[in-house]
């Protein structure tokens, strides 16, 4: 993605003497009334001009006081704040560099290509950036090495058909861009065809011993990154950049997290590590190309290795034992990591023949040690992290994840940076959790949308439990009533998966409007379709309850199958709760409360949306912790009358 840089882009206009910065060293002092104004002239200039949101305004306060007053603040905006600006405009004032990261891609390139843009153009010699991970950018290195030949794999397997013609668009495409980055790619790439012509950061060969490594993609955003102003990141790679020893990212002294609600997770894992039979069959199939017979051999073992480990590792899964490896999962865990070593030793001391042996040796030592010492750290679980077992496609992971990530990230981030967290959501216990407790201002600024004559909150009356018997078909039943009541309009979010597709299969054939289900398209494409059919309706699990923006008239109707409490069985959910006195407050009530909130808030995009959140769960009414839950939701009419409801979404469709 293009830097913009407003002396290049826009008019300079030289400001006045006063300019809202007193820098001196590293101390800032951001004038908030020239914050303000400047808010409000960038408002102003919109299309269509600007309204003046008074939540938004207190939130450009409040960031610039924690920026000026090295002050850590934590901001839950409700939807219709405007908080992008409201964070933007006093990190413009900083006279510093300030990093924004986000965790999903859409909030990234609506900052990227929209909002920091906007903003650096009323702000003079404020330059924006993106970065991010190395393997997002395509390696001009790879492409050169595989250009006008034979296309094959690093492990010498040939490239199918298909996946060949995909990677010569993508060096057609190579002579055209700029970036190098993946996602400005004109068409949806296959995996594979990606995997032949990036690089991981191990098989990097870096910019002093790559021979393209002056313009290689990725250090050229680099560059860009060390010279900009707002610096735009995802979550993940800051994650990443803290597990690395701050060696990813250029020096800076501010940080705001968006969707904050994700940041807990999103650290756990990335400071933590994952192993699977995968990379044991990859690593070796690459090094197996490069060795001699006997060693050869020994990477044949190691991919009989891996699908032992494997079968292992779903035996252990099957049986429900998520925690901890057993016997005979050690074992050949074991038997993984000297074969490893070994082979990593010999890739040491093996002698290139020629740059293109010498760069392929580079590719596969660098993942090869990166895998020796996640072998080490699997092998070797340290106090306060936790081994367990996920499954996200066909194989078994082995996971290991810090339980408590406060002690982390007060001893090496927040000494380092002053941070704002923010997000249309905050758990209660969202400081606490990340070590700020006792160190940061909280403050909630609420929407401005009409939720009390826009919208309703159904809960169903006498509605089975959802583990009762007929419950899923009670589902099935409500769900065609009120999607027939809306004209189709409905994003249906579900906890799991195959309820989803049971329920979109017995629903489809009842209602005269078009279903769409996730997974049988791209993410991308099934949002674009949902958005340009008026009355189609979508149905979609947990990734969809956050980062989907649909106004307007093509979305009247949410419908939750049931409240987000994670399943009981979810390891590092049951480990947060041993640490904890009052684990179902503490641990399972926040993160269910944000969740929902985050999925009723797929509903209200802007002030003329209207419509109804359904919950399908009678907890929601009847629980003794409703009001907790409540708290974090907007100010909607509740109602359990289902002919009140059928009435409102009828009205909606003239």
């Amino acid at each position: 993605m293009e830097s913009f840089d407003p002396d290049e882009h826009a008019p300079y206009v030289e400001p006045d003497e006063a300019g809202g910065i007193q820098l001196d060293d590293d101390i800032v002092s951001i004038d908030v009334e020239r914050a303000l104004a400047l808010l409000e002239t960038i408002t102003n200039d919109l299309p269509g001009g600007g309204e003046v949101r008074e939540g938004q305004r207190k939130m450009v306060r409040s960031v610039a006081e924690a920026f000026s007053r090295r002050r850590h603040t934590i901001i839950e905006a409700g939807t219709g704040v405007g908080k992008s600006l409201a964070y933007l405009v006093p990190a413009a004032m900083a006279g510093q560099r300030v990093v924004i990261a986000t965790a999903t891609k859409n909030l990234q390139d609506q900052l990227a290509k929209k909002d920091a843009p906007t903003v650096s153009a009323h702000a003079p010699r404020v330059k924006v950036a993106v970065l991010k991970g190395k393997n997002n950018y395509l390696c001009r290195n790879r492409a050169h090495s595989v250009s006008g030949g034979q296309l094959s794999f690093d492990d010498g397997t040939e490239v199918p058909k298909g996946v060949a013609e995909q990677m010569r668009r993508v060096l057609k495409w190579s002579n055209e861009t700029t970036t190098g980055d993946r996602d400005e790619l004109p068409f949806e790439i296959d995996q594979r065809a990606w995997r032949g012509l990036s690089v991981t950061p191990q098989e990097c060969l870096g910019r002093v011993q790559c021979p393209q490594g002056q313009a290689c993609f990725a250090e050229l955003a680099k560059d860009r990154a060390a010279e900009s102003s707002l610096l735009i990141v995802n979550t993940h790679l800051y994650a990443a950049h803290l597990a690395s020893g701050s060696m990813l990212l250029p020096a800076h002294e501010f940080v705001v997290f968006d969707e904050a609600h994700e940041v807990l997770d999103i650290f756990a894992s990335l400071l933590g590590t994952s192993l699977n039979a995968s990379r044991l069959r990859a690593f070796s199939g690459i090094a197996r190309t490069l060795l001699a017979t006997e060693l050869a051999e020994q990477c044949l073992e190691l991919v009989n290795c891996a699908d032992r480990l494997a079968a292992t590792l779903q035996i252990q899964y099957d049986r429900n034992e998520l925690t901890g490896l057993d016997e005979d999962c050690g074992r050949e865990l074991g038997r993984a990591t000297e074969l490893v070593t070994r082979i990593v030793e010999a890739l040491r001391t093996l002698e290139a023949k020629d740059p293109d042996s010498d760069a392929r040796k580079i590719r596969t030592l660098g993942p090869g040690v990166h895998l020796m010492n996640d072998l080490e750290r699997v092998n070797r679980v340290r106090d306060g992290e936790l081994l367990f077992l996920a499954k996200r496609d066909r194989e078994v992971d082995i996971e290991v994840s810090l339980v408590d990530v406060g002690p982390r990230l007060r001893e090496d981030l927040w000494r380092a940076v002053t941070a704002v967290l923010t997000s249309a959501t905050i758990p209660d216990n969202l400081a606490k959790n990340l070590g700020l407790d006792g160190d940061c201002v909280v403050e909630h600024f609420d929407s401005p949308f009409d939720y009390q004559n826009h919208s309703l909150l159904y809960v169903p009356d006498k509605f089975p439990s959802r583990n009762a018997d007929g419950a899923e078909q009670a589902i099935v039943e409500e769900l065609v009533e009120l999607i027939t009541a809306a004209g189709g309009r409905t994003l249906a979010l579900f906890t799991n998966r195959s309820v989803m597709n049971r329920v979109a299969e017995a629903v489809a054939p009842r209602i005269d409007t078009e279903v769409l289900v996730q997974g049988t398209l791209s993410r991308q494409r099934i949002i674009e379709e949902f958005r340009d059919n008026a009355e189609a309706s979508l149905f979609a699990v947990t990734s969809f309850w956050q980062g989907i923006d649909v106004p307007g008239h093509s979305l009247s109707l949410v419908t939750i199958d049931r409240l987000p409490f994670a399943v009981p069985n979810d390891p590092l959910a049951e480990a947060r709760r041993s640490r904890s006195d009052r684990p179902f407050y503490e641990v399972d009530l926040p993160r269910a409360a944000m969740l929902l909130a985050q999925g009723v808030g797929r509903l209200i995009r802007t002030n003329t949306d209207r419509g109804v959140v359904a919950v399908l769960d009678t907890r929601l009414a009847e629980a003794s912790y409703k009001s907790a839950l409540f708290r974090k939701l907007p100010p909607m009419r509740r109602t359990r009358d289902k002919a009140l409801v059928h009435a409102f979404l009828k009205e909606l469709q003239r």
